[in-house]
């Protein structure tokens, strides 16, 4: 509670972000790729992928003149069951680059080009909720398997269809000076 007998003896004055609009985006497939995982990286034929890791590098935005430009820079790491060894093995997918364009008409609420000029001067990525999907394709060394090249060299290992999701949500604000005038109240408990 604030009280104040005298206001010119008791400002409090704050710098706080105001936030103007948010867009909020789930399950955006930041991933979608097939690869080959050779057997001499992991020791033999992927049977199973166990569990997966994200270490997210960089999220970047650039301010365009009626829009937001995003940038993700991820590694994704597969922690995976293999045929021929007994214990976990571990494979790292690495500078994984997602980038989209934020129209200022998907905020919420929606911007004008003079809001967005002059009422935004900062902005907050969020990334949350991360989520995987995966087919074993076969052996990349098959004919048959999507994985196959007839350009190059046959590589021996597992084929993996991946898939990679997360919820995006970006804040749009400005940095505002907040004056208070008053005291915190000496009877109150906080």
């Amino acid at each position: 509670m604030l009280k104040c007998e005298y206001p010119e003896g008791c400002r409090l004055d704050l710098w706080a972000k105001v936030i103007k609009a948010k867009y909020i985006e789930k399950g955006v497939k930041v991933l979608d790729q097939r690869v080959c995982i050779p057997v001499c990286d992991v020791g033999g034929y992927i049977t199973e992928v166990e569990d997966f890791k994200i270490k997210v590098n960089s999220a970047t935005e650039t301010f365009s003149f009626n829009k937001v430009r995003i940038c993700i820079n991820f590694d994704l790491c597969l922690i995976v069951s293999v045929a021929t060894v007994s214990c976990y093995q571990v494979f790292a997918l690495t500078n994984n680059i997602f980038e989209d364009t934020i129209e200022l008409c998907e905020f919420d609420p929606p911007l004008t080009t003079d809001e967005f000029k002059s009422e935004v001067d900062s902005s907050e990525i969020i990334l949350k909720n991360w989520d995987f999907d995966y087919d074993i394709e076969g052996r990349c060394e098959d004919r048959h398997s999507p994985c196959h090249s007839h350009l190059g060299p046959v590589v021996d290992g597992t084929c993996l269809d991946i898939q990679v999701y997360v919820d995006i949500i970006d804040k749009l604000g400005k940095m505002h000076d907040i004056i208070v005038f008053g005291e915190l109240d000496p009877e109150v408990d906080y």
